[in-house]
């Protein structure tokens, strides 16, 4: 197994993209720490994968709140016993025109998606030095890459913030052999993209070389590879797994 013994957290993981992930790496033998602001849905997949919660603990953390934060990471790694990868994935989207956007919204996006993987990151960093080793998986999106239609400009301007974190916090730390790449997803079908009508996701697909819709299952291969041993030598790099929309 590609992370046998390994600690990791994986934030929003009540749902999507952070469920799909923490699976895989629960999978992979790693011991996962399911974060998310809704503890029905943690607790709910903590007892499906690990009732004994020897491997799988379910938080309830807000990651724009930095004592929940602090609080969370330490409860992690008291039952644990360290803390090996921290996988930055929850995140918001409010789309609207930007004539219809108001600054309140603009500025929750941001605060979550940018300010909460900020403030997670700064939270692992000082454990991680210490072990001399970590990784850092953080999701932005093809959104973030390029202007996509339907896509909001609050929720592109944070993506595309991920990706300048995941750069310049990479080249910080890792001379103290902490590895921090992030994820650009593309459309993805998932509990949320389900509930559209065929014709929008079509249309969010156009230009795609792989004809297959993306999964959560194929973003969580994606982060399995970036946190694993199989990526040592990979840093700062942003990894989009989009099926192909962006070939040039």
């Amino acid at each position: 197994m590609e992370m046998e013994g390994l600690a990791a957290i994986v934030t929003g993981s009540g749902k999507g993209l952070g469920k799909a992930i923490a699976e895989a790496f629960f999978r992979e033998g790693a011991r996962v720490a399911l974060w998310d602001v809704d503890l029905a849905s943690v607790k709910q997949m903590r007892d499906g994968l690990d009732p004994s919660g020897k491997r799988a603990i379910a938080v309830q953390v807000n990651v724009t709140i930095e004592a929940e934060v602090d609080k969370a990471v330490s409860e992690t790694v008291e039952r644990f016993g360290r803390l090996d990868v921290l996988v930055n994935n929850a995140g918001i989207s409010r789309h609207r025109p930007i004539e219809e956007m108001t600054v309140d919204m603009f500025e929750s996006v941001m605060k979550i998606n940018v300010t909460g993987t900020f403030i997670c990151c700064r939270a692992v960093a000082p454990i991680m030095k210490q072990q001399k080793r970590g990784k850092i998986v953080n999701i932005s999106s093809l959104g973030g890459r390029t202007g996509r239609r339907g896509v909001g400009v609050n929720y592109a301007a944070s993506k595309a913030a991920v990706i300048g974190l995941t750069q310049t916090l990479a080249r910080e730390l890792g001379p103290s052999g902490i590895r921090v790449n992030a994820i650009a997803p593309g459309p993805i079908l998932t509990e949320q993209t389900r509930q559209y009508v065929p014709e929008p996701f079509a249309s969010w697909n156009v230009g795609r070389a792989i004809l297959k819709d993306g999964l959560p299952e194929d973003v969580a291969g994606a982060a399995v590879y970036l946190a694993s041993s199989r990526s040592d030598w990979v840093t700062g790099v942003t990894l989009d797994v989009n099926g192909g929309i962006l070939i040039c």
